[in-house]
């Protein structure tokens, strides 16, 4: 999502369980993302004003909002690596066309379902 947001030559993308969204999240009572850094036993150690400011620079979620190109989204609903209130935080940023694929019962792993979805969807970007 990150080079989507910032190289214009990208002209499609597919994000299946997208990390570093929301990565503050716990600080505001919900789920922050992957690498969980101010979750549990992390909180102490990196609750620091330096620290806060530095996230800012990778969080998905300020550069989800920049994407101008035709994505296609998926994450489980119950993802505990990759929280879906995380994500949502970045994909609800995005003007951007976007197909959005939920999995209610799925953690952080693919049924093949799902990754038949995304494959159809890249495939029908480049294969007439």
């Amino acid at each position: 999502m990150v080079t989507a947001a910032l190289d214009q030559r990208v002209k499609y993308l597919a994000v299946n369980y997208s990390a570093l969204c929301d990565v503050t999240g716990y600080l505001h009572n919900g789920a922050g993302g992957w690498p969980h850094l101010f979750s549990g036993n992390n909180m102490a150690n990196n609750n620091k004003p330096d620290q806060l400011l530095t996230c800012q620079y990778y969080d998905v979620v300020n550069f989800a909002k920049n994407i101008t190109v035709p994505g296609f989204y998926s994450w489980g609903y119950n993802d505990n690596t990759t929280p879906p209130t995380s994500v949502y935080a970045a994909v609800n940023s995005i003007k951007a066309p976007k197909t959005i694929v939920v999995t209610p019962i799925s953690g952080h792993w693919r049924f093949p379902e799902s990754n038949q979805q995304s494959l159809t969807w890249i495939r029908s970007r480049f294969i007439p």
